[in-house]
This record gives structure tokens, sequence and C-alpha cells, in this order.
């Protein structure tokens, strides 16, 4: 097993994030320590909430279209279904 240590650039930090959990979830890495930012991890959620905060305030968008496009923004910015 290989060990590595990495700084990853803060804006692409919440999609290395995404992508490391995938990894994690399909047993390819181990996480051996965490030292996550607590800003970081805080700027997840408020990015989710803006946005989900904008499609609620959107005008012309009917219940479907709106589950279709919180579905696409899940699985595209975090990586998960809803």
């Amino acid at each position: 097993m290989h060990a590595i240590n990495l700084k990853v650039e803060d804006s692409f930090y919440p999609h290395f994030k995404v992508m490391l959990e995938s990894f994690i979830k399909d047993k390819k890495i181990q996480i051996v320590s965490s030292n996550f930012p607590k800003e970081v991890m805080m700027s997840d959620i408020d990015e989710v909430r803006k946005s989900v905060y904008a499609s609620e305030k959107s005008i012309g968008v009917n219940q479907e279209k709106y589950q279709k496009e919180m579905d696409n923004f899940f699985k595209s910015e975090l990586g998960i279904n809803r």
C-alpha cells in the first residue's frame, strides 16, 4: 500500500473530495488521517443552500423540472443520488 500527502487548491477541493469519497466507497483508497479545513466543509453546505434557494426562487420552474434540476445538481456537484 502507498501513502501520499497532497495540497489541493481551495477552489478545487470540494470536487476533489467528492472523487475521494467515491474511491473510499469502492474501497480503492483509505483515509489514514483527515485534516479537512472547517471553512471548506462549511462552504460545501453553504453552496448547496445557495443553489437550493436560487432554484426555489426561480420563476417558471414546475415541481417536476425542479426535482430534475436538484437531482442533477446533487449528482454533478456532490456525486450523490438523492
